[in-house]
């Protein structure tokens, strides 16, 4: 065992071609998964906290809900979607980063929207309406308001990211694990396995869980920012 991990850090910091390749090729696509829910995640939380009482509760569930999605549902959902005989079998997206981060984004947009939807429910209702009182434009009062949650937004960023970048079901059904393409850290990390090379898998997974521990430490930095 102390051999496969040695051999697992030798490829590491020998820095291994294969394995570097398939770390940037994560890292791409779990960032623009994450990017896309941020610009769709934040007007549309915004848009559920001012929708009244009811309409946060059920923004609240309905994320909660997505969240606890398996990534294996997701997968298989949009791989009907993506297939030839799909509705969007045209845009031949299927086997994709695209197709990777599109699937992503699903499981990273509702922890989004649940964190920074339950900051600004805790805002005061003072504040959304003493910037009606002087007159502020509601594309500005959005900006202001998103401001005083930033740090939650920044937590729940970091989440997003975190369970987009520690997936693996979503991954293999609409990327296919194709080399040098869609192969991604956790994909990689089952196929070693079952072809029984340790150190490769190992050292995948060494770095699987040292971006995943970053990612989670700056989560709770910001939180204790709030």
């Amino acid at each position: 065992m102390f051999a496969e991990i040695g051999r697992a850090l030798a490829l590491i910091v020998n820095r291994d071609v294969e394995v570097w390749q398939i770390t940037g090729v994560s890292i791409v696509v779990s960032t623009s998964a994450v990017i896309a829910a941020v610009a769709l995640g934040l007007p549309l939380t915004y848009a559920l906290a001012r929708s009244g009482p009811r309409g946060a509760r059920f923004g609240m569930w309905a994320a909660h809900s997505a969240a606890a999605l398996p990534t294996v549902v997701v997968g298989l959902t949009l791989y009907f979607i993506l297939s030839a005989s799909g509705p969007l079998g045209w845009t031949r997206l299927l086997y994709t980063r695209t197709a990777m981060a599109l699937g992503q984004l699903a499981l990273a947009l509702p922890l989004l929207v649940a964190v920074v939807l339950g900051a600004l429910h805790r805002l005061p209702a003072s504040a959304s309406e003493a910037l009606v009182t002087h007159g502020v434009t509601p594309a500005r009062r959005m900006g202001w308001l998103l401001w005083e949650v930033r740090f939650a937004i920044a937590s729940g960023t970091f989440l997003a990211f975190s369970r987009a970048f520690t997936e693996l079901g979503s991954a293999l059904i609409v990327g296919g694990n194709i080399r040098g393409a869609t192969r991604t850290l956790t994909t990689y990390v089952a196929l070693e396995y079952n072809r029984g090379d340790d150190a490769r898998a190992i050292a995948l997974g060494l770095i699987l869980l040292a971006v995943a521990l970053v990612a989670n430490a700056l989560m709770h930095a910001f939180m204790t920012e709030r």
